[in-house]
């Protein structure tokens, strides 16, 4: 494990590798969602470019969503950044879908928001 700025650990769990323990909830949260017939096909780190300056914002997670049959992005958001807060705005005007941002920590989290892009 080797820890990053934010103080969180890195895990590898499965074959991947995530930024921290909550991000990893959020895949297991997502595994389970998977199972129960809720999505499927749970891709990481998908890069979507925003604007046509193609401003790169990689989310934590894309599924499709088996009751809206479209593409869904997440986010496991620890700590907001400066950089962070611009990619959210730009996602309202720009974002190819849904973008689900859960907050919490690897033991606790809920869905705090979600983005429909206009």
């Amino acid at each position: 494990m080797f820890k990053n700025k934010y103080k969180n650990n890195r895990v590898k769990h499965l074959g991947y590798s995530f930024a921290s323990q909550f991000e990893l909830a959020i895949f297991n949260f997502l595994l389970l969602r998977e199972k129960a017939g809720e999505l499927k096909d749970i891709q990481c780190q998908d890069h979507i470019y925003l604007t046509e300056a193609r401003i790169c914002y990689i989310p934590d997670f894309k599924f499709f969503d088996l009751k809206t049959k479209n593409f869904v992005w997440a986010e496991a958001k620890g700590f907001e950044t400066d950089v962070w807060k611009i990619k959210k705005k730009l996602w309202q005007f720009y974002g190819p879908g849904r973008l689900e941002i859960y907050k919490g920590n690897a033991k606790s989290f809920k869905l705090c928001e979600t983005i429909i892009p206009k």
